[in-house]
C-alpha cells in the first residue's frame, strides 16, 4: 500500500512494522513479547513485555509487569517517549525506530537468534532479574523422589540406597560438565568498552573470562551492551578443529544533550553545518569534538567548539549573541522628508530606523529642495544621530593633506582618493576619516561638518621603523634595499614595516636575494650566504641526473656562455634570430625526453593527444600533445609538490609567471638553457644542427617529415624515418649532452614570453620579456619539411595547444 493511500488526515496514525517474516501495518497501539502479543519475538515469555502507543501525538513506550526491556542499553523502568534511531532490545530480538512522526512510526524488528532455541513455557518455573544488571537465569523444575515411611519406621537400606545416589549424580553431571568443557573453544574478544556486558543470544552454554569466552562448536551470536552506548553484536563460527577468529565490537556513544541558553534570542543551531534544532532549549549531539554555529537575525553568527561526552549525559552551552544592527536616528528640516538607506525607502523624518552594522548610505529628499546625502559608519548596537540636517544648505569643504603626501583616505567607509586631496562633505553628521600609507602610522580623525563650512586638515603620519640586520659570508658583500645601496656587510639598518628587497652581491659568486616585510616591534635578522659563480663540476660529480616522482628524468647542464642566435650570413637565418652573447651562470638541469602521454596522465588522468587520420598520438611512450603553455606550467607546478621542491610558478593578474628570487621547482626551460642545451658540443662548441654544423643531414637524425608521411604532405626529400606522426620519445640518437629529440618529433613551449626582436645587449641568466601574449616555442617537429627549421637557433612564438606542440622539464641545480 502507498504512503499515500495510508494518509487519511492529521488524525490518522499508524505503526509500520519490518520484520523476518515480511512488513506489515498496526494501529496507535500494540504490544510486544512471546505468543499472544501483537509482534511475537523470541527470547521472552507468555504475553507481552513492552507496550507501544500513541499519547497527545507522541509515541511511547513501557515494559509491562516485570519483564526485562533495555531502551537506548539502559533498563526501561518507566515511559519513555519513541525518537528516531533509539533502540529497544526484547529478549532475543532488537526494535530500532527508524522514522517517527506525530502520525507514523516506523520499526524494524531483527530476531537474534531463531525461535527454536526459546524454552517452551512448561519447563519455565521461574525468571530471576538480578539488579545488578547480570542476565535472567532459567531454572528448571526437578522432580525428585517423594520419601513414605515404613510401616515399621524408615527403610534404612533405601536410605542407604538414596545416601551413594545422590554422590553419583553429582559426580555424573561434573563429568558431563568437564565434557562439555571439553569440547569447547576459546574465542578471542577485542570490546570496547572493557566493562561492556556480554551475551550470548541463542546459546545455551557459554562461559565469559576475561578478554575470552568458550563456547562450543557451531554458529554463536555474541552480543556487547553497556549503558550509554548503542549495543553491538557479531557472529562467529566455532569449529572442532582450529582457533576461532576473534570477535571485535566497538561500541559507539549515544548521543549527548546539549543544553543551549542564548538569552532569549531565538536562534537556528547547526553542528558542523548541518542544521539540528532551535535555541534556547535541548538538542542531542553525536559525542565528540564539534563546532556549534548559532544563527539569528539581526545577529553576529556565533561559532564554537564544544566536546560533547554523549551516553547521554547533559551539557550547556551559554551563548552570547552580539548584535550585527545598529539605528539610525534622523531628524530633518522640512520634517517630513523622504528618507532611504542604502537605496530603500525607510520612511520620513524624523524617524528611527534599524540597519545593518558598517558603512550605510543615507539620502533625505524633499520637492523642490537639493537632497542631502552621504555615506555613515554605523556601529553594532548603537544608535548614529544625523542631524538636524536643513535641505538645500550648501556643503562643507573639505581641503586633507598629508606628510608625506601620497596616502589613500577613507572617509565613512568610502575610499575618496590620496593625499592632497579636496573633497565636499555634507553638513549636519559626523564623518571618520581615516589616512594611511605603507610603512606609517594609520592617522584617523572624527570630523563633524557644518553647512558651507571651509576645514583644512594635515595629517603628519608618523613612519614605522624596525630595525634589520644583514650578515653572513663572506663579509664585506655590496648590500642593496630595493636597488639602492647602502654599504658593505654586515650592517644594522632600520627600514619601514612594508616589503623591502634585499640583496647582497660580491664578484665571484652568485648574489643572494630574498623579500622582507619587517613587523613592528619585531627585530629581523637576513642571513646570507654567496656561492662561487660556477660550482658545475662539483654538481655533476654528485648528481649527474635526478629522477623525478613519476620516473621522469633530466641530466645536468653545466653553466657556460654562448653566443646566442644566428649571424646574418647564415643561410636560411629569420629576422627574429638576433645574435647576442649568453651566460648562463646558474647549472640547470634538463629533461632527458620529452613528457609522455603516460607521464601527462599520473597529473590529469583524462587527458587526450588524440588521433590524426587512422595513427593514434594518444600512446603511453609517446610524447603529449593538444597542451596548452597553462597545461605545461600546471604540470610543473604539480611534479614539484610531489617531489618536496618549492613551486616554481605563481599566479600573478591572472597570468602564471616564475616566482621571483627563482627556485629550485620543475619549470619549463628558458629560451637561453634550450639553445644552449641543444646546440652544446664540447666546452666552448656549439653545433648548428642536432648532427653537426654543415649539411647535408645524417640518417635518422630525428622524427620529422620525411617519406613515411605519405605523398599527400610536404616531406624533406631524400629522408625516411618510420614515423609518420609523433614518435616514442628517446628513438633516435641524443646530443652531446645526452639529450633525446631536441630536433624533431614535437615542438616544445618555452618559459619565456615571445618578442620577434631579440636586444642585441649581453645578458646573465636572460628570463626574456615580461609580458606578451604569445610564448616561445623551439625545435622542429614530426611536419617540419625544411632544413631552415632544422637549425637549433630556430624560433617561433605561439598561443594556443596544437598536435605538433609538447614540452620537456628544467629546473636549477641549487
Amino acid at each position: 500500500m502507498s504512503d499515500a493511500a495510508l494518509t487519511k488526515s492529521s488524525t490518522y496514525a499508524q505503526a509500520r512494522i519490518r520484520e523476518p517474516a515480511g512488513d506489515r501495518v498496526l494501529g496507535e497501539i500494540f504490544s510486544i513479547g512471546g505468543p499472544g502479543a501483537d509482534i511475537v519475538v523470541p527470547g521472552t515469555g507468555l504475553g507481552p513485555v513492552l507496550r507501544i502507543e500513541r499519547r497527545k501525538a507522541v509515541w511511547v513506550a513501557q515494559s509491562e509487569g516485570d519483564a526485562r526491556v533495555r531502551f537506548d542499553g539502559r533498563p526501561l523502568t518507566r515511559e519513555r517517549d519513541l525518537r528516531r534511531n533509539d533502540v529497544m532490545a526484547v529478549g532475543d530480538a532488537q526494535v530500532i525506530v527508524t522514522a517517527e512522526s506525530r502520525t507514523l512510526l516506523r520499526l524494524e524488528v531483527s530476531h537474534l537468534a531463531g525461535n527454536a532455541t526459546v524454552p517452551s513455557a512448561s519447563s519455565i518455573a521461574s525468571l530471576a532479574s538480578a539488579e545488578d544488571g547480570e542476565d535472567a537465569l532459567e531454572i528448571r523444575e526437578i522432580v525428585l523422589p517423594v520419601l513414605r515411611p515404613h510401616r515399621d519406621g524408615i527403610d534404612r537400606a533405601a536410605t542407604d540406597r538414596r545416601r551413594w545416589l545422590i554422590p553419583a549424580f553429582v559426580a555424573a553431571v561434573l563429568l558431563l560438565a568437564l565434557g562439555l568443557v571439553s569440547l569447547m573453544q576459546s574465542v578471542a574478544l577485542d570490546v570496547r568498552p572493557l566493562d561492556a556486558e556480554i551475551r550470548t543470544p541463542g546459546t545455551l552454554l557459554a562461559i565469559h573470562s576475561g578478554g575470552r569466552l568458550l563456547l562450543l562448536p557451531g554458529n554463536h551470536i555474541v552480543r556487547a551492551e553497556h549503558d550509554g552506548y548503542i549495543p553491538a553484536q557479531a557472529g562467529v563460527v566455532v569449529r572442532a578443529e582450529g582457533e576461532p577468529p576473534p570477535v571485535r565490537l566497538l561500541l559507539q556513544k549515544l548521543p549527548g544533550q546539549l543544553q543551549i541558553d542564548t538569552q532569549g534570542v531565538a536562534a537556528s543551531v547547526s553542528v558542523d553545518g548541518v542544521e539540528v534544532g532551535r535555541a534556547p532549549g535541548l538538542v542531542r549531539v553525536p559525542a565528540g569534538q564539534h563546532t556549534i554555529a548559532l544563527q539569528a537575525p539581526r545577529y553576529i553568527d556565533y561559532i564554537g567548539n564544544v566536546d560533547i561526552q554523549g551516553a547521554g549525559a547533559r551539557q550547556s552551552l551559554r551563548a552570547t549573541l552580539r548584535p550585527s544592527w545598529g539605528t539610525l536616528q534622523i531628524v530633518a528640516v522640512p520634517s517630513g522628508a523622504h528618507i532611504s538607506v542604502d537605496g530603500i525607502e525607510s520612511g520620513v523624518a524624523p524617524a528611527l530606523v534599524a540597519a545593518p552594522s558598517g558603512v550605510r548610505h543615507v539620502r533625505i529628499s524633499a520637492p523642490d529642495l537639493q537632497p542631502w546625502e552621504s555615506s555613515v559608519v554605523l556601529k553594532a548596537g548603537e544608535t548614529l544621530s544625523i542631524g538636524p540636517i536643513t535641505l538645500g544648505q550648501p556643503d562643507a569643504r573639505l581641503t586633507l593633506r598629508s606628510t608625506p603626501p601620497g596616502a589613500d583616505v577613507v572617509i565613512a567607509g568610502v575610499n575618496r582618493g590620496r593625499t592632497p586631496l579636496a573633497v565636499d562633505l555634507p553638513g549636519g553628521v559626523q564623518h571618520q576619516i581615516v589616512v594611511s600609507l605603507p610603512g606609517y602610522a594609520v592617522w584617523t580623525r572624527s570630523l563633524s561638518a557644518q553647512p558651507d563650512q571651509r576645514i583644512g586638515l594635515e595629517a603628519h603620519l608618523q613612519a614605522v621603523m624596525v630595525r634589520v640586520t644583514v650578515q653572513g659570508e663572506p663579509d664585506g658583500g655590496d648590500l642593496f634595499v630595493d636597488g639602492v645601496a647602502r654599504g658593505k656587510t654586515p650592517q644594522t639598518l632600520e627600514l619601514t614595516d612594508i616589503q623591502h628587497r634585499i640583496e647582497v652581491q660580491k664578484s665571484g659568486f652568485v648574489a643572494f636575494g630574498d623579500q622582507l616585510t619587517p613587523q613592528k616591534g619585531l627585530d629581523r635578522t637576513v642571513v646570507y650566504r654567496l656561492r662561487p659563480d660556477d660550482r658545475s663540476a662539483e654538481i655533476e660529480e654528485s648528481a649527474p641526473t635526478v629522477t623525478s616522482y613519476i620516473g621522469y628524468v633530466l641530466r645536468f647542464i653545466p653553466a657556460g656562455t654562448f653566443s646566442m642566435g644566428s649571424e646574418r650570413r647564415e643561410q636560411g637565418r629569420r629576422p627574429n634570430e638576433g645574435l647576442r652573447k649568453v651566460t648562463l651562470k646558474r647549472p640547470f638541469y634538463m629533461g632527458v625526453t620529452e613528457v609522455t602521454n603516460e607521464q601527462f596522465r599520473k597529473f590529469r588522468a583524462d587527458h587526450v593527444s588524440g588521433f590524426i587520420g587512422r595513427n593514434s598520438l594518444d600512446l603511453d611512450s609517446q610524447a603529449v600533445t593538444q597542451v596548452s603553455w597553462e597545461d605545461a606550467v600546471e604540470f610543473c607546478n604539480w611534479l614539484s609538490a610531489r617531489d618536496n621542491l618549492p613551486v616554481a610558478y605563481e599566479k600573478r593578474n591572472g597570468k602564471y609567471a616564475l616566482i621571483r628570487p627563482l627556485t629550485n621547482g620543475y619549470r619549463l626551460p628558458t629560451e637561453a638553457e634550450w639553445e644552449y642545451a641543444s646546440r652544446y658540443a664540447a666546452p666552448g662548441k656549439l653545433y648548428r644542427f642536432a648532427w653537426g654544423d654543415a649539411l647535408p643531414w645524417v640518417a635518422q637524425l630525428g622524427n620529422i617529415a620525411g617519406s613515411e608521411t605519405g605523398t599527400n604532405s610536404e616531406s624533406l626529400a631524400g629522408y625516411h624515418d618510420d614515423y609518420p606522426v609523433v614518435a616514442p620519445v628517446g628513438k633516435f640518437t641524443p646530443t652531446p649532452l645526452g639529450l633525446h629529440d631536441m630536433s624533431g618529433n614535437v615542438s616544445e613551449w618555452i618559459d619565456d614570453y615571445y618578442a620577434s626582436f631579440v636586444d642585441p645587449t649581453p645578458a646573465t641568466d636572460p628570463l626574456g620579456p615580461d609580458d606578451g601574449t604569445r610564448h616561445v616555442i623551439r625545435g622542429a617537429n614530426w611536419r617540419t619539411s625544411t632544413v631552415t627549421e632544422l637549425r637549433l637557433a630556430w624560433r617561433d612564438g605561439a598561443e594556443d595547444m596544437s598536435q605538433t606542440i609538447g614540452f620537456r622539464v628544467a629546473r636549477y641545480a641549487e
